[in-house]
Parts: C-alpha cells; structure tokens; sequence
C-alpha cells in the first residue's frame, strides 16, 4: 500500500490509488486504514499465522495445482484411486481432479497422501522442495514447540528455497513471489511472540458455522430462514446452560434400549465366548490409543482385519510392530512393517480327544491375550530416501514351502497402523485398485504424511 500511495502521488482522486493498488494485485478500496493513526502500531505485527487458509488453502493448494503440469492428472488419479485403506486417511475413489470448491479438511486429507503418489513421478529437486513444504505444514501445526521444532521449521523453509527455481525452470510458475509463501517467513517469530499457532488458528472457529448456519438451516423451512436460525439457536444454547448433561443422557438411554447396556468409555467390547480348540475367537478389527505425543491430547487408531464377504471388499491393515530391545514410541529402530491377516484370541476350552469332553485351557493361554497372524515386509534397513524422506518396503520372500513369511504375535506388539503406497510404475496397471494393490504390487514407501501423528513417529 505504501508502493501503492507513492505511485499515485500528487494525484488528489480516490481512483488513482485504487487503480495504483490493482496494478500491485492488492486491494485498493480502503484509503485510510484504521491503524494508520494509531500510535506506535506496526499492523504486520498484528496479522497472526493462519494455518487453514494460508497453509492448506494458500501454500498446499499451490503445490496441487503445479501436480496437475508435473503429472498427468488421469495418472495421478489413478494412483490415488488404488491406494489401500488405512485408518484415518481418507480414500478419494473417483481421484482428486474433479473436485471443486474443495473444503481446508479435503485440503488436508490430500496432503496425506499426495507426496508419497508423487514418487518416481516427479524431478527430484521438486520432490525435495515439497517436501520441505508438507515438513512445514506439518512443523507448524506442532502445539508446544522449543528450539529445536523452531529450528526445524526454518531448515525446511530455507531447503524449499534452495530448490524452488526448478518450478520457475520447467517453466510452472513464471515467478515465486506468492504472498501464501511470503508469509510462511514470518511463522516461526510469531510461534515465539504468540506461541503454538493453534491458539490462533481461524479453523478453531470456522466449526462454529456449522452450529451458527448450516444445523440452524436445515431445521428451518427455508423460508425467511433467519429468525428460525437465530431462535433454533437461542434455544439450543438455553438447553446447554440450563442442562449441560442432556445430549450425554440422551445417548446412554437410547443406548441401553438398544442394547440392554450402557456406551463403555473404552469403546472396546469383550465379545469371548467358549469355543472347541478347533475354531478361535476371531476380531475384524480392533482399537487402541498409541503412546501421546503431548499431555493434552490423547490419541486413538485402529487395525481392520477383515475378509470379504459380499460385495464387500477384504480389508487387511499394514501396522509397525516392536520388534527390537531398542523399539521406542517414535521412530523406526526396532520395528518392522507387517500386515495384519487375523486378529484372534486362544478359546478357553479343549476338546479331549478321546472323551471329546469339554476341558478347561491351560492357565497360560489367558494371560496370552489377543493376538495377530502378521504376514511381514522386508526389514527396515539404512535411511529414508533423501529426495521424499520415506522408507522403502518389499514383500518379504516366500519360505521354501511356498508360503509367505508370517508370525504369530500379541496386539500388544502393534505399535501402530500406517499406510503403504505402492511403488507405481510409470502407468498404473488397469487391474489395480484400492482392494488389491497390497497383492499387486511388490515394491511401497512407507507414508510419514498419512497424518500428523505418523509424521512425527514414523522417522
């Protein structure tokens, strides 16, 4: 704006220094901003990190865009349309390329997954310098900090720089001054001044739009929407004043109607019953809270085991399991990456065989608790890749019978869920899909951007 006033010099008309400000691609319709008498105000000083609209829907929707010149966007699809499932990351089965007004949560759900469908695909000084972005992203959404994560946070800014000119050479971009980018250079003294952005990240209240507009709108009639919206809403918040509890003891009695008992707060079921030593107690799928990364926040995952049935699809998770002495709740030493064929628990009775009567287990198998049949990947050995910083994996070789190289384990063993991407050749095979390609393909990298937690744990 000061560019902008000093362009349109001498010239006494308004016009002037809107047309001035056009010409600088900033807004010129406020003349005289509300600082500009404020004693001692430096107003950039005000202007506070926005992790949803200028990382996710600035930065990270600039990278989608250059991917649609890099890669074929049929291509691309195609990758993403075979990923397999995993816990927590959202499964685009009709791609990315067709969608429009995409929304901050679409947003992250495709930084999840882009990197790792970029591998192989993209000039490596581009893979580094995205990268170095999502590490950005990821490093800024951190809730506590210290020198270090601060300084991680510029090693990552300065390595993006160091590579950019590349998306100006293949001809991307004709220049790099995007202000989203410009303002990533002021993230890590505000974390300083202001502390960890998600005291000040505008997503926090974006939700609230859900309760102030969309729930308030759809219990109207749509006509002359407004005053409905607005008593809708007074009365919701006179039923949370006058009885906080309600919605809790709603959901407990509807519940118990259903089910003759109430929700369990371990969300976690004993569903064993006495079976002959011919079958076992199997499980589709079972949850736990992995070691917390912060005080404040408490995390949840999940391991599906399930075969098909109908039209519906198997599912078979891949997890990191503890492996070694020196096996910690992050990183990858002492671990190793297998998927998870059968969740299972030993029954509790035995059939004599000669009576073929009933005979309690040995005390031992109780104390044995759940446990899963893992079929293994090869072992983690050396670095990550330096260009996309994954871990590679490859089916483990069968054993001399012909069958593949699996283990029996307790659940207490699986760290964690994650997620593996193929190793895509140049064209995605017609025959791959989200169900099969865990079986088509050989060759994966590990997803350390699968999620927030995943990108602090799996290094």
């Amino acid at each position: 704006m000061r560019r902008a006033r000093q362009k349109a010099n001498g010239k006494s008309d308004s016009n002037a220094f809107t047309k001035a400000c056009h010409d600088l691609n900033v807004s010129g319709y406020t003349i005289r901003p509300f600082w500009r008498d404020l004693p001692y105000t430096d107003i950039h000083s005000c202007i506070t990190p926005d992790v949803l609209h200028q990382l996710y829907q600035g930065v990270f929707k600039h990278i989608i865009e250059w991917c649609s010149v890099l890669v074929d966007e049929r291509e691309l699809d195609r990758r993403i349309r075979c990923l397999p499932p995993s816990y927590g990351v959202r499964h685009f089965k009709n791609g990315i390329s067709a969608l429009s007004q995409v929304s901050g949560t679409e947003r992250k759900h495709m930084a999840h997954i882009l990197l790792a469908c970029l591998v192989g695909k993209i000039p490596n000084k581009v893979m580094i310098a995205f990268r170095a972005i999502l590490d950005f992203i990821y490093l800024a959404q951190y809730t506590a900090h210290d020198n270090d994560t601060l300084e991680y946070m510029e090693k990552a800014l300065k390595t993006y720089h160091k590579n950019k000119a590349v998306l100006v050479e293949l001809g991307i971009r004709e220049h790099l001054n995007i202000p989203k980018f410009h303002s990533l250079l002021h993230y890590v003294d505000s974390i300083k001044e202001l502390g960890a952005t998600d005291n000040y990240n505008t997503e926090a209240f974006e939700r609230l739009h859900i309760d102030f507009a969309k729930a308030g709108w759809r219990a109207s009639n749509h006509r002359d929407a407004r005053p409905q919206m607005v008593r809708w809403l007074v009365r919701h918040e006179k039923m949370a004043h006058h009885s906080p509890g309600l919605p809790e003891s709603l959901a407990q009695y509807v519940y118990r109607l259903k089910n003759g008992r109430p929700l369990s707060t371990s969300q976690l079921q004993d569903a064993l019953t006495n079976m002959p030593v011919n079958r076992l107690n199997v499980f589709h799928s079972f949850k736990f809270a992995p070691a917390s990364l912060s005080d404040d926040n408490e995390e949840t995952d999940a391991v599906k085991a399930t075969p098909a049935k109908g039209q519906q699809a198997a599912r078979f998770d891949t997890v990191v399991v503890l492996q070694g002495d020196d096996a910690e709740a992050t990183g990858l030493q002492g671990t190793r990456i297998g998927r998870v064929k059968l969740i299972f628990k030993l029954p509790s009775t035995l059939n004599d065989p000669r009576t073929h009567e009933q005979l309690p287990a040995p005390e031992n198998w109780a104390t044995a608790g759940p446990l899963a049949y893992v079929e293994w990947y090869s072992k983690l050995n050396g670095s990550p890749d330096p260009t996309h910083m994954m871990y590679s994996v490859r089916k483990a070789p069968l054993r001399s019978n012909g069958l593949p190289v699996g283990e029996i384990l307790p659940i207490s063993m699986i760290r964690q869920s994650c997620q593996l991407v193929p190793t895509f050749p140049d064209r995605v095979p017609d025959e791959w899909n989200t169900h099969n390609v865990l079986d088509k393909a050989s060759r994966f990298v590990l997803n350390n951007s699968a999620s927030k937690y995943a990108y602090q744990t799996l290094w």
